[in-house]
Parts: C-alpha cells; sequence; structure tokens
C-alpha cells in the first residue's frame, strides 16, 4: 500500500513538474534547444541614437511577445551592442562578435557604420540585416536583407508626384551622402530633366545646421517643387528656413521619410501641408495588425511608436519565421535561402522579399494634416 502511495504521488509530482515546464512565458526550454544567435551592431547612443534605441525597442518587444509562444526547441537571443554612430566603433564590435563563433544573422546600421562592415559580411557570407537607405544593398552578394523602407521604394514616389502635380523648376535639397548621391543623381534629378524640368541640386554635409543659405537660394530659383532630404534634425533646420520665406505652401514641399519623426518636433503649422514619403504604417495607423500592435507598444512603453519599432518588430519576426523553417543549426546558405522566402502577415504589412534582399513594403505620400499625417489622395 505504501509503495503504490509512493508511487501515485511521484507520478502526480512528475506531471507537475511536466506542466510547469510547458506553462507558457515560462521560458524554460530544454537544455538542448539550439540557440539562434543574433549579433546586434547600431548606434544606441550618438547623433543617430534614435534609430538603434528604437531597433532595439522594436526588437525586444517582439522577443518578449515571442516567447510564450514558443512551442519548439528554438529560441532566439540577441546581443546588442553599441557602436556609438562611429564606423570605427563597429568595425570593433564586428571582430568581438565572431570571437568564438559566427553569429547566425548580423543586424547593421546605420549608415557609414553599416557600409564599415559590410564587405566582411559579405566574404562571410552571414545573413546581414541592414539598416540603410541605399538605393542598392546587393551589387555583388546575396547576404544583405532589409526590413526597411528605402531610397529604392522612394524615388518611385517622388517622380510620381512631379506626375502628378507638373512643375516647371524643381529645386532638390539633400544631404551629401553615398545613398542620396545614387537616388538623386542616377535616378530622380536624371529623368526629371528627361521631362524637360529644370533642376536645381543644394547638397550639404552631415554638421550643416544653419539653412538660411540653402533658403536664399532656393527662394531666388523660384521653384514650383521642393524635395527635402536628410535627418530629422536637418528636416526640423530645412523647415524653419524656408517657412519665413513664404517657400511652404499646400502641395509644393515634398520630403523623404525622416520629414515623419522632424513632425516629432516641429510644431503643427510649421508642419500644415507638407508631403512627406512614408510607409502605410505611418498614413494608415490602423490598418491590418498596425493598430493592436500601436496599443501594445504604447502599454510597453509609455509613448507612440515609431515607424522603425515596427520595422525592427518585423524583423525579429522575419528571423523566427525563418527559423522555423529551418533544421538547426543551419548554414550561412541555408539562413539566406530560408530569409529569402519569407512571406507572413507583419506589423508593417505582408513580410516577403524581392530578389535583391529588399522587403516589399508598401510605401506612398503622406499630407500632413492638422498635426496628423494622412494619406495624400490628390484630392
Amino acid at each position: 500500500m505504501k509503495k503504490s502511495v509512493v508511487a501515485v504521488a511521484g507520478l502526480l509530482l512528475a506531471v507537475a513538474i511536466g506542466i510547469i515546464i510547458l506553462q507558457p512565458g515560462a521560458g524554460n526550454l530544454p537544455e538542448t534547444a539550439q540557440p539562434v544567435r543574433v549579433a546586434a551592431n547600431v548606434p544606441i547612443t550618438g547623433p543617430l541614437a534614435i534609430w538603434g534605441s528604437s531597433i532595439r525597442e522594436g526588437a525586444s518587444m517582439a522577443l518578449a511577445e515571442l516567447k510564450p509562444h514558443l512551442d519548439s526547441a528554438t529560441r532566439i537571443e540577441v546581443d546588442w551592442q553599441d557602436n556609438r554612430s562611429e564606423p570605427n566603433t563597429a568595425v570593433s564590435i564586428f571582430q568581438q562578435h565572431f570571437t568564438g563563433g559566427p553569429p547566425d544573422v548580423y543586424v547593421s546600421g546605420l549608415k557609414p557604420q553599416a557600409m564599415a562592415i559590410m564587405d566582411q559580411l559579405i566574404q562571410k557570407k552571414t545573413p546581414n540585416c541592414v539598416w540603410i537607405f541605399d538605393v542598392n544593398i546587393n551589387k555583388s552578394s546575396q547576404n544583405n536583407f532589409r526590413t526597411l523602407v528605402s531610397y529604392k521604394l522612394e524615388a518611385p514616389v517622388y517622380l510620381d508626384y512631379v506626375t502628378r502635380t507638373q512643375p516647371a523648376k524643381v529645386a532638390i535639397v539633400y544631404i551629401q551622402l553615398p545613398h542620396t548621391l545614387a537616388e538623386f543623381g542616377e535616378i530622380v534629378v536624371p529623368e526629371l530633366k528627361t521631362r524637360g524640368i529644370i533642376v536645381q541640386e543644394e547638397m550639404y554635409d552631415f554638421g550643416h545646421n544653419d539653412f538660411k543659405d540653402i533658403a536664399v537660394k532656393v527662394q531666388a530659383f523660384g521653384p514650383d517643387l521642393i524635395i527635402l532630404n536628410g535627418f530629422q534634425g536637418h528636416l526640423v533646420g530645412l523647415v524653419r528656413a524656408l517657412r519665413p520665406l513664404d517657400l511652404i505652401g499646400d502641395g509644393n514641399v515634398i520630403a523623404t521619410y525622416d520629414m515623419i519623426d522632424a513632425a516629432k518636433v516641429l510644431a503643427t503649422d510649421e508642419m500644415e501641408g507638407i508631403r512627406a514619403v512614408a510607409p502605410r504604417f505611418e498614413t494608415r495607423p490602423t490598418a491590418g495588425k498596425a493598430g493592436h500592435w500601436r496599443e501594445r507598444f504604447k502599454t510597453r512603453f509609455d509613448k507612440e511608436p515609431l515607424y522603425i519599432h515596427a520595422y525592427a518588430y518585423d524583423m525579429i519576426s522575419v528571423i523566427n519565421d525563418a527559423a522555423g523553417r529551418l533544421s538547426l543549426p543551419a548554414t550561412s546558405e541555408q539562413w539566406i535561402s530560408a530569409i529569402l522566402a519569407t512571406d507572413t502577415e507583419g506589423v508593417t504589412g505582408r513580410l516577403r522579399f524581392d530578389e535583391a534582399g529588399d522587403l516589399l513594403t508598401p510605401v506612398e505620400v503622406g499630407v500632413f494634416r492638422n498635426g496628423t499625417l494622412i494619406p495624400d489622395t490628390g484630392d
């Protein structure tokens, strides 16, 4: 009788332990679980800190929400390192990341930090989720993936807007970096000139912070349309230099994605009527999974999300989806093939890549009305 009681008790204890181990959210995966090693090399401090910190927040939220739903031995571990917006620091971090074995997936950003290590990642054939805006990311390789909007997607939107508004003269003000030179010098400006449009180009360097001189040049040119490019701080300065000269009307200024970030600094009246190329996650904030996700984000972080957060969240979703279709551990070639074959639904829309490794994410022209970015329907 005693032996039977002991046996039953032992069985109940074993069942109880099993329930605890398998309890969703317990986070107790088998000791034999094969981790997916992700190495992140992004600017969490420095002038580009808004990007790196947002990437980490969005990705961390994805990891936290995935954890209770893991029904296999797969887990994702991210080693976050701050390159401080410095290329040399990015190189040092890269070397540390590959000490003791290569990661399964790399995350690099922004430019020029990502460019400082891109060739080495190509040589190692490591899948690289790269956070840069360049028109092309895989000219001589197949390992780079962009889970982000890009100038590849932006240039056609500018040209479509020109077709709609029919300007005779266009002024383009942009930061002088390789990716902007490619977008405007190789795509936008040649096409505008082919159409017989007169173009004024005004370039500035990263450290430029007083845009009154450029505003005066634009005023003298007298454009029908102004295209603005730069990071958040640059666009804030440009808008505040152009407004006093009455150079911003309703529909005659269109800007790059970063105008969405600039709008968080500028006043409502300063933004009124400005157009911006934007992901539909921003112009249609409740479409698909976006609305519910926004509420969860605000609950977690007590602030509104940037589109950077959403794309970082989807980046982790892509990695998790690929891992679920692989037998781990997998080779770099297998990882690249699995990521390229991704076709799932994310916060920013359908997650799938073109042959060049770019996320086929929807973008459109938005317009600021009473402090809110809405789709510009052309009405």
